[in-house]
């Protein structure tokens, strides 16, 4: 079976194409991780397209691998059948795989844990996966809006400083303005002061002018008889 170009192969892909069940393919990574690439979306492993011929070729590998003999017996001389290729990988893989399961089981058991195999679906796999993405987005938009607002608010303190300069500066001129509006009325009221006694004085003197012209215009007899 050959993937789509492109695609991300997770456990299950890899077991359907290779036909090694899903824990001995999870064994295989744990244990060869430098010869398997692979990535993580969320928490799930994915593989590139190759991954599924490393795997297979791992298991042939370790299939074709010889055992030491049990101590007593004799080596036999006659040439033995070895199983090479995914049925050899299959079947060994498999009952690492059921040895696990009758673990996992008898471990449940024992505290009392109810369910499968400890299989999950692949539809929950891909749900939490889209889930670890869509935080992670989440994530990346919060810490961008988090940046402008710092961004702003460092913006706004600025102009709020220089409008508070402004201010001030308006402040100073304004009570330079004062200063000398209130100089300009005390001048006008100094003036004014001195206006209304030259205008005292001037009818003072025209009142004296007005009477001494009307004296002189008396006859000297008249003048006589004032006197």
């Amino acid at each position: 079976m050959k993937p789509p170009a492109g695609k991300r192969l997770k456990t299950a892909d890899i077991a359907e194409m290779t036909g090694i069940p899903e824990e001995g393919i999870r064994d295989i990574a744990r244990r060869h991780p430098n010869r398997i690439p692979s990535k993580k979306m969320g928490r799930i492993p994915v593989y590139d397209e190759k991954a599924a011929g490393i795997f297979s070729a791992i298991a042939e590998e370790e299939s074709g691998e010889e055992r030491p003999p049990s101590p007593g017996t004799k080596k036999n001389t006659s040439p033995a059948v070895k199983e090479t290729g995914k049925a050899g990988a299959s079947s060994r893989l498999s009952s690492i795989s059921n040895t696990r399961e009758e673990k996992e089981k008898t471990v449940r058991a024992a505290t009392g844990e109810t369910g499968s195999g400890g299989r999950v679906p692949t539809q929950l796999i891909n749900t939490v996966a889209m889930q670890g993405q869509q935080f992670s987005r989440f994530a990346d938009r919060i810490t961008t809006l988090e940046d402008t607002v710092v961004a702003d608010r460092e913006s706004c303190k600025e102009r709020i400083e220089l409008l508070e300069r402004q201010v001030a500066a308006l402040q100073e001129q304004m009570e330079a303005v004062d200063s000398w509006i209130e100089h300009v009325d005390r001048r006008l009221d100094a003036g004014d002061a001195r206006t209304t006694e030259l205008a005292r004085e001037t009818h003072t003197w025209t009142e004296y002018v007005r009477h001494e012209l009307a004296y002189l215009r008396l006859s000297w007899w008249q003048r006589r008889q004032q006197k």
